[in-house]
């Protein structure tokens, strides 16, 4: 089965045991209360981890415009930009959509705002189902037990799935990016 943004939902609905929509278009309060939330939910749930399937990477070159003091350029960030995940930098710092650096490039890799659901990882859009119910259980039930049973349920899948997203890239040798200027800084 394809899974899209109703089907996601559907099964969030199915949940709590209220009706199924069609679309986001129906003239239901079900499927309103969905499309009220859903971006948002999928942004947040995005944010929360550096989900493989959610990788980007971009060149950002910096704009002519400098900060006025402190870094030496300003770097757009790309439209779909949610998270950093690496900069290639030590020293930076976001500053609205911008990344301030001393560098004249900065190779970013970035968590974007994967719409595609097709894209997802399986364990993501169970999370987002239970993003969903803990978000429309309290005002379909009138009960905040639902909506709780949600939240535990979705903080024990996000463990789950943040350690299997994690066994799925190569062990980091922290060693080779050991800095041994910070040892001189406590002596």
């Amino acid at each position: 089965m394809t899974t899209t943004r109703v089907s996601i939902c559907n099964e969030a609905l199915s949940m709590i045991g209220a009706k199924t929509i069609q679309s986001f278009d129906d003239n239901t309060e079900n499927a309103r209360r969905c499309a009220s939330i859903y971006d948002s939910s999928r942004r947040s749930l995005l944010r929360m981890h550096p989900w493989s399937f959610a990788k980007k990477r971009a060149q950002l070159a910096p704009v002519t415009t400098h900060p006025a003091f402190g870094y030496s350029h300003a770097f757009p960030l790309p439209k779909d930009f949610l998270r950093v995940y690496d900069s290639g930098r030590q020293n930076y710092e976001m500053e609205g959509r911008h990344i301030l650096a001393n560098t004249s490039l900065i190779n970013l890799v970035y968590i974007c705002d994967e719409d595609n659901e097709e894209l997802w990882d399986s364990l993501f859009s169970e999370c987002m189902s239970l993003y969903i119910v803990n978000k429309l259980a309290k005002p379909i039930t009138g009960s905040n037990a639902e909506a709780d049973s949600a939240w535990q349920k979705l903080q024990n899948m996000l463990k789950q799935a943040r350690a299997i997203n994690g066994q799925e890239r190569p062990s980091q040798d922290f060693a080779a990016n050991y800095d041994p200027n910070l040892m001189g800084v406590r002596y």
